[in-house]
């Protein structure tokens, strides 16, 4: 009874997990391609080794493979057809017979239609031929072949995105308000201290002691304030002398510039007397000059009028 329950759980395990994780490769292989009908060459191998069987020579390649819906068919042309007495393709767990789709006995050829679970992969299936119609010779027998289909030409099917899944908002928390701390309530019943009344002598002694530290204080007060006004008076006075000293800098730049633009004045006022002495020289010796010049001329006139008169006298007494 143990051994049939382990037997029975294995083959539940088996059932639940191994198979349902293989029926997503199979529909995945089938997906990666886009869907359409295409042309695609194969070879046809032997069960055990990767030589080609002699069955290739009674089928036509290329074949033509259909990819809808996740799956995909492959139609394949059988020659000799008389002779193929079965054709059967792997499926799941065993072995199916081909779908015929067409048959001409005139060229003896035949059209076949299978389902191929990963055309990435190789294809087991099982033949059995007969060769009929030579004289003499006889044939019959049963082989295990597998196809190989080349899936280069065949375009992949184009990548869906998914929509990018907003992130899920987090509630804010809200803020916890912090709960008030109940005011104390004052006690109605209060205990009454009794104070016990003090000696006359003490309250004089405090009442001095008070008197004097009143007057310590004061007296400190005053000090402070004497303090602060003398630094208060430190700091006009040096103000004051700051100030003093600015107006004396610039007093003393202004005196600066009045004496330099009065040296300047200087300097060109006896320039400007010396320019006009020189002018009034000229112009008096240019009028000595013509005075002299008219008085020269005058007196030559004068010359030659008394040496003419002169003569003309001297003349006429000739004459007479």
């Amino acid at each position: 009874m143990r051994k049939k329950t382990i037997f029975t759980m294995a083959i539940l395990f088996a059932l639940f997990t191994v198979l349902p994780a293989l029926a997503p490769q199979e529909a995945a292989a089938a997906s990666k391609f886009a869907d359409g009908v295409y042309t695609v060459p194969f070879t046809v191998l032997k069960d055990t080794s990767n030589e080609q069987s002699t069955t290739a020579e009674y089928m036509v390649s290329p074949a033509k493979v259909t990819i809808q819906n996740d799956k995909a068919y492959a139609v394949v042309t059988l020659n000799n057809s008389s002779w193929w007495q079965y054709f059967k393709v792997q499926t799941g767990g065993g072995f199916a017979d081909v779908q015929v789709l067409s048959n001409d006995t005139a060229n003896d050829r035949r059209v076949v239609k299978f389902e191929v679970k990963d055309i990435e992969q190789l294809v087991n299936a099982k033949i059995h031929v007969i060769v009929t119609g030579i004289p003499g010779f006889t044939y019959d027998n049963k082989y295990d072949i597998r196809f190989k289909f080349n899936s280069s030409n065949i375009p992949l099917a184009p990548v869906v995105q998914q929509p990018a899944t907003p992130p899920v908002s987090k509630p804010t928390p809200k803020p916890v308000q912090p709960t008030p701390k109940p005011t104390p309530k004052p006690s109605v019943t209060e205990k009454v201290t009794t104070t016990p009344k003090p000696v006359e002598n003490k309250l004089a002694v405090t009442k001095t002691e008070t008197v004097e530290t009143d007057e310590k204080d004061e007296v400190k007060e005053i000090e402070s304030k004497v303090v602060t006004s003398e630094k208060s008076d430190a700091t006009v006075e040096e103000n004051a002398a700051e100030a003093t000293e600015q107006t004396k800098e610039e007093t003393k730049s202004e005196q600066s510039e009045e004496e330099i633009v009065a040296e300047d004045q200087a300097k060109e006022e006896p320039s400007k007397v010396t320019e006009k002495a020189i002018d009034a020289e000229v112009e008096a010796d240019s009028t000595s000059e013509s005075n002299s010049t008219l008085f020269i001329v005058i007196f030559s006139v004068l010359i030659l009028g008394a040496v003419t008169v002169f003569a003309v006298k001297q003349r006429t007494r000739t004459q007479k």
